[in-house]
């Protein structure tokens, strides 16, 4: 029992003592910030002012975190302050995925991560101290694992493409092809005396008519 108490003891001064640390440390900024806030007054004013606002904080936040701390730790049964304790833990691994990233670099490689991620599922019970009264608490939280890190070269840039040299050398020898087709046709000779034969053939018609 002795031990029981003495452990309810340090619970229940353990949400002041936070409460104390806090408060104080946020009064003292509070106060150095209305120090600075009034540079135009005399020394006594800006002395006055600062330990005023520094006193108000610290007592506002003290009560409020000491309220908060007191109900965190209470029994919802018995109302009893600081008497909850934290008695069963497990933990569970329900899902496992792997999971993966991918950064591109300035000089074009990838960094590629990898990681296994696990969904625990976790249980805390917990007890009080003084009637006994046991509640529970679920909740998953993840966890990262066997996490490994890689680069992955540049991609490769396709080598341009060569022209064609048959296609090259048939484009280039067809123009010459049509101007010897037309200088075969230039120099193709015309049957022997055919304009002259055919104006005589007309000639010796008309002159058979007339006699």
């Amino acid at each position: 029992m002795a031990r029981l108490a003495a452990e309810l003891e340090t619970k229940k001064n353990r949400p002041k003592k936070n409460a104390l640390v806090r408060s104080t440390i946020l009064g003292l900024i509070a106060a150095g910030i209305a120090y600075l806030a009034l540079d135009g007054q005399g020394p006594a004013m800006r002395l006055g002012s600062a330990a005023a606002t520094g006193a108000v904080v610290l007592v506002l936040l003290y009560s409020w975190r000491k309220r908060a701390g007191s109900a965190a730790g209470s029994c919802g049964k018995c109302a009893a302050n600081a008497s909850i304790k934290r008695t069963g833990h497990t933990e569970i691994v329900a899902l496992t995925e792997p999971k993966e990233t991918r950064d591109p670099q300035p000089d074009h490689t990838i960094k590629l991560v990898k990681w296994k991620e696990d969904t625990i599922a976790v249980t805390d019970t917990y007890t009080c101290a003084r009637c006994g009264n046991v509640t529970t608490k679920h909740f998953t939280k993840t966890v990262r694992r066997d996490e490994t890190q890689t680069i992955e070269p540049a991609p490769k840039q396709p080598a341009p493409e060569k022209p064609d040299k048959k296609a090259s050398d048939l484009a280039k020898q067809q123009p010459a092809k049509r101007v010897l087709k037309l200088s075969e046709r230039q120099k193709t000779p015309h049957p022997a005396g055919g304009a002259d034969a055919l104006q005589t053939g007309n000639t010796g018609g008309k002159a058979s008519d007339i006699t």
